[in-house]
């Protein structure tokens, strides 16, 4: 017996989905935490000049000047000052200033016709961000919660009604996960491998929420089995006698 559950087929399918969950994990980690979800770079894309993710955006300075920094300066989303005036939008050589956020730090408005949120960004563009971090930061606990339960299916006995919440959560990460792209993909225009390995580990959590959803299905058809065996035990005296009927309760611990 190589589990608690005393099902090898159970126990292979968990162990699994929990190595690859945790893999799912690491990755969107990574994903969320690198700033590299939009990358801008120079004429010649030789040098990348800013940067941005859920969270902040990094500008490099001095590119007015020619020497382009190597070391780039961000300033989180959360210390942009808004207003109903703050974002410039210039259309046919003709100027409006409407509700946005800008960054507060210095040489950032060399960035004013970034595309990426450098330097100001919409109102509307600021929340999705916002929310979008919100997503990203549901999708990352989930995906904890469902690797660990991963693992607890795979070897530890659980009521049968917990095996459940593994394939629960790991598919609220999915969902999460989604939300979060189609929010940010509203917002930045996805160029760096920050994006990449997130999308990946949330693809990864889609493998891990189907093999879970065996693993659950397969332990609560064996539990069945088993309480149908054992909820009757029939007791003969001697011959001729009555049968008498002892029902008796199992409960996973």
């Amino acid at each position: 017996m190589v589990s608690r559950n005393g099902d090898l087929l159970s126990f292979v399918l968990g162990l699994t989905s929990g190595i690859i969950a945790l893999i799912s994990l690491i990755l969107t980690c990574t994903g969320v935490a690198l700033p590299s979800w939009y990358i801008g770079t120079t004429a010649n894309n030789t040098d990348v000049i800013s940067e941005a993710n859920l969270f902040y955006a990094c500008f490099a300075s001095n590119v007015s000047q020619g020497s382009i920094s190597k070391t780039l300066t961000c300033t989180s989303y959360n210390s942009y000052k808004c207003s109903t005036t703050s974002y410039k939008n210039t259309v046919l050589n003709v100027t409006a200033y409407i509700s946005g956020c800008i960054n507060p730090t210095n040489s950032s408005s060399t960035f004013l016709n970034e595309v990426g949120p450098i330097y100001q960004i919409l109102i509307d563009d600021f929340y999705r961000l916002r929310n979008a971090a919100i997503f990203s930061i549901i999708t990352i606990l989930c995906i904890l919660f469902s690797t660990i339960f991963a693992f607890l299916t795979a070897i530890i006995l659980l009521n049968i009604y917990l095996v459940f919440l593994a394939p629960i959560l790991a598919c609220i990460g999915i969902i999460f996960g989604i939300c979060c792209l189609a929010f940010a993909g509203s917002v930045l225009n996805y160029t760096g491998v920050a994006f990449a390995l997130f999308v990946v580990g949330v693809l990864l959590e889609v493998i891990v929420t189907t093999l879970l959803s065996i693993v659950a299905g397969r332990l609560n058809q064996i539990e069945k089995i088993v309480e149908n065996k054992d909820n009757k035990q029939i007791f003969t005296h001697r011959s001729g006698a009555p049968i008498y009927f002892q029902h008796v309760y199992k409960r996973r611990i």
